[in-house]
């Protein structure tokens, strides 16, 4: 049986694409030194695709008089990446072109996979320049900020909607621990820095010695290893970051990862996105970590999948705030320093002054 015409054989969508790929290979792997797609003529360059953890350079060509548009795969090769900023993505039969310009705008695209090496445009739409430097709002929905009582210095919130915060209060340990009831905070014994909330409501926090304690059963319970911020997804999964790496609880124990942040938050499928030393942001796709666009200080994801961060520009009572829109970031009213995101995609946040904000 001929593998390369008969796709058929492999169900995964991303060993699928992989495998289509290595049917057309048309030269030895390289290094791609340029990121951003383009269009010239009739073919689409793509210099860097994501598939798994594999990456490939690929020329599209435009079928005429198709709509909507269909591309077909002509050549690909097999790259080692310098960075996946401005990358193409293939999942779940789709492939995602995060950026290219047309008439002097920028647009992120979509291509559903339909046969062996042919392509149809799913959808496509304009990019707002989230961190360019005339700061413009993005295209997302805007936020309703309602102000709450009380001053934090982080905030975590947990897939079943408890909001807990760490206070500005000093206390052994950091800073005082405390309960969102509805309609005020109830504070917990313990002091610390930085706290997210699993989904049952508990919270895990880390303390100014680095220890990770979670909250069982009204107590504390003291957890092995030592951490500088702690994320926990809607499914469960918690994550830490310390200065030797980025761990996985596994129920025992941390598993490490390779990499160094000093911010974490999980998505609901259990994936960390991180923001490094250096402001960088990354998301770990199939045990590789991939560079999105921009920088930020904080990160939060809700229950449904959306990526907030507070960026780096300094604003109003701390910095801008960014929602990931498809393949770029764009800016929302308002400013924080700290960020949580409920189930359903709306955020929590903390002002350089401690001021507590939610969004309606």
């Amino acid at each position: 049986m001929d593998l390369c015409s008969d796709p058929k054989t492999i169900e995964n969508s991303v060993k699928r694409l992989v495998l289509i790929l290595s049917c057309v290979v048309a030269g030895v792997s390289t290094i791609a030194q340029a990121q951003e797609s383009a269009l010239e003529g009739n073919i689409l360059n793509l210099p860097v695709v994501v598939v798994g953890n594999q990456f490939y350079s690929a020329r599209l060509e435009i079928v005429p008089d198709t709509n909507p548009m269909a591309l077909v795969l002509v050549e690909a090769y097999e790259v080692t990446f310098v960075s996946t900023i401005g990358a193409s993505i293939f999942n779940d039969n789709i492939l995602t072109i995060s950026q290219i310009w047309l008439e002097g705008f920028s647009y992120w695209v979509n291509f559903e996979l339909v046969s062996d090496v042919g392509f149809v445009l799913q959808n496509y739409g304009i990019n707002d320049t989230g961190f360019s430097s005339n700061n413009t709002l993005g295209l997302t929905d805007q936020p309703a900020w309602q102000r709450m009582l009380g001053e934090a210095n982080d905030i975590g919130v947990g897939a079943n909607g408890v909001v807990w915060v760490i206070g500005t209060d000093p206390r052994n340990g950091g800073y005082g621990i405390y309960r969102w009831n509805g309609q005020s905070w109830n504070r917990v014994e313990g002091g610390a820095v930085r706290i997210d909330v699993d989904p049952y409501g508990n919270p895990w926090v880390i303390n100014d010695s680095h220890q990770i304690f979670r909250w069982v059963n009204g107590l504390w319970q003291r957890l092995p290893g030592d951490a500088i911020d702690v994320g926990i997804g809607a499914n469960g999964s918690v994550w830490v970051v310390s200065g030797g790496g980025v761990y996985n609880w596994n129920g025992i124990d941390w598993d490490r990862y390779s990499g160094s942040a000093v911010r974490i938050d999980v998505d609901p499928t259990g994936n960390p996105w991180v923001i490094d030393y250096n402001d960088d942001i990354y998301q770990l796709v199939d045990g590789w970590w991939i560079e999105m666009p921009g920088d930020a200080h904080d990160i939060g994801i809700g229950g449904d999948g959306s990526v907030w961060v507070v960026g780096t520009r300094r604003s109003g009572g701390g910095y801008s705030i960014y929602r990931w829109i498809e393949s770029d970031w764009n800016r929302v009213e308002g400013s924080a320093r700290q960020i949580s995101v409920t189930n359903d995609g709306r955020p929590w946040v903390a002002g350089s002054d401690g001021d507590i904000y939610s969004s309606q």
